[in-house]
């Protein structure tokens, strides 16, 4: 592609001025406070490196995150930033491929939004680089600059913040935002301008008295009075008797949507996602990442975590309403049912009620490190405060605690304790982590039996390891599993 069609290529000799210079002047302006979008679309970012590697060909949101360089600091070199992006922007705006997907350059401290903040001008540069080039693709760029210093899309927490600003974005269709805290500020100056007081008052009422309280009682050590608290608030909520088109429905992340648009490599896995996870499909972008590029792959997510879902009245109405979702998901498909965790006991309950009502089109389960006994789920209870104060504290509140996923949280567990396992007459496997970890302490806990037909492998890694930093390996030996599955009408 010709570079001189490209006003913000980063090599342009013609430039008066190098990238960066005067940023802070440049920047510095009003910028106003919008409220937070209540109708979020399920959209799943990937990582431009995936992406063009071909992983991903048909995602909708591609992400560039411009926060850190290779050692994990600010970057301060702004030619080598500039040319990163400049090089990312010509390739996804040159390949077809890329046609239907949005492109999101994330940055850390770009802009300066208060008297007090500073710009860096590296992060300057890309956003006079990414500005001009929003120009030529009105609507499929967006800027977002953050003040969070969280890991990225290699790790699981980062990847969920991530996963969340992303939304946001896209929900507020803004081409560019500035977050910081729980504020989301844009540049102009018709709204609310934005000053630090402001902002953490801001941030005071949208955390309400529910998720204050629930925090108090981890800082007390008061854990389980602390669930018991959010399930009676859960029990004040909406419910649900009956599976119904106002309930959340299952998302691809094979590329596409449902009912047979993602990959092409059938049996179709579905996943359903864990009440730990704060009830996110976002548990499982990376796996699909390695696992989603041929096959298809969906998540199953549970309802309740956001704002108007209602919660299951029962533990029947729950697993009834997940298997309709994965019929409705899976088409004329065959395809296997599983799940991490928690989320592995549902995806249980579920093959068996699917088994029950005579579906032959399921082939399998996969079972995520998952537990049987009631005691192994008291002992994960023993640590859970410490996961979740670590949630907590990792997590941006937009990503993390709010009074529907907390409720949600306590009601889906209190379910899955009502949950009665017997073997299943169905072809298994079950992963299982061999090193301990400080919130799941469950590594030499002997394996169970899940139904009279499972394959047992191991994975040489802790239990939240499994579906991120370990995925590629665990999708490796799903997909030798599920290549050994007999597909009478693939």
């Amino acid at each position: 592609m010709d570079d001189a069609r490209w006003p913000w290529h980063a090599g342009d000799e013609g430039s008066s001025r190098h990238p960066g210079e005067s940023m802070n002047t440049h920047h510095t302006g009003e910028w106003s406070a919008i409220p937070t979008p209540t109708s979020l679309p399920p959209v799943a970012p990937c990582d431009w490196t995936e992406a063009l590697n071909g992983d991903a060909d048909n995602a909708q949101v591609i992400v560039l995150d411009c926060r850190r360089d290779e050692s994990g600091a600010l970057p301060t070199d702004t030619h080598a930033l500039t040319q990163r992006v400049s090089t990312a922007l010509r390739t996804w705006s040159g390949q077809q491929r890329f046609d239907s997907s949005t492109f999101l350059v994330l940055t850390r401290g770009a802009i300066a939004v208060a008297a007090d903040e500073v710009a860096h001008p590296a992060a300057a540069a890309v956003w006079d680089l990414v500005r001009s080039a929003q120009s030529e693709h009105p609507g499929r760029i967006i800027l977002v600059d953050t003040d969070s210093p969280d890991p990225g899309l290699g790790e699981l927490s980062g990847l969920m913040a991530i996963r969340n600003m992303t939304v946001l974005a896209v929900a507020s269709a803004e081409p560019q935002l500035a977050l910081r805290g729980n504020t989301l500020l844009v540049p102009r100056s018709d709204g609310i301008t934005y000053t630090p007081d402001r902002a953490s008052a801001a941030a005071e009422s949208a955390d309400s008295s529910i998720v204050r309280m629930f925090r108090q009682a981890i800082a007390d050590d008061r854990f389980a009075d602390g669930l018991e608290f959010l399930l009676a608030a859960a029990q004040l909520r909406e419910t649900f008797d009956h599976y119904s088109a106002e309930l959340p429905k299952g998302i691809a992340l094979s590329g596409g949507t449902p009912h047979n648009s993602g990959g092409h490599v059938l049996p179709h896995v579905v996943l359903i996602c864990t009440p730990a996870f704060l009830g996110g499909y976002i548990q499982y972008i990376l796996l699909a990442a390695h696992l989603g590029g041929h096959r298809r792959l969906s998540v199953i997510p549970l309802s309740g975590y956001e704002p108007g879902e209602p919660l299951p009245a029962s533990l029947d109405v729950a697993i009834d309403s997940i298997a309709e979702s994965v019929r409705e998901t899976v088409g004329d498909d065959d395809y296997v049912v599983g799940g991490m965790s928690g989320g592995g006991n549902l995806a249980h309950a579920t093959a068996a009620r699917l088994l029950e009502q005579g579906d032959t089109r399921l082939r399998g389960l996969i079972i995520f490190d998952s537990f049987i006994a009631p005691e192994a789920h008291q002992r994960q209870m023993g640590t859970a405060k410490d996961a979740v104060a670590d949630t907590d504290a990792m997590i941006p509140d937009l990503a993390g605690f709010t009074t529907e996923r907390l409720t949600a949280l306590a009601c889906w567990l209190d379910l899955l304790m009502q949950h009665e396992h017997q073997p299943l007459d169905c072809e298994t496997l079950v992963l299982k982590c061999t090193k301990p970890s400080p919130t799941h302490n469950l590594n030499e806990w002997p394996v169970e039996t899940w139904s009279t037909a499972q394959t047992v492998r191991t994975v040489d890694a802790q239990h939240v390891e499994l579906c991120s930093t370990e995925a590629p390996m665990t999708a490796q030996l799903v997909d030798h599993w599920l290549g050994q599955l007999s597909i009478p009408h693939a």
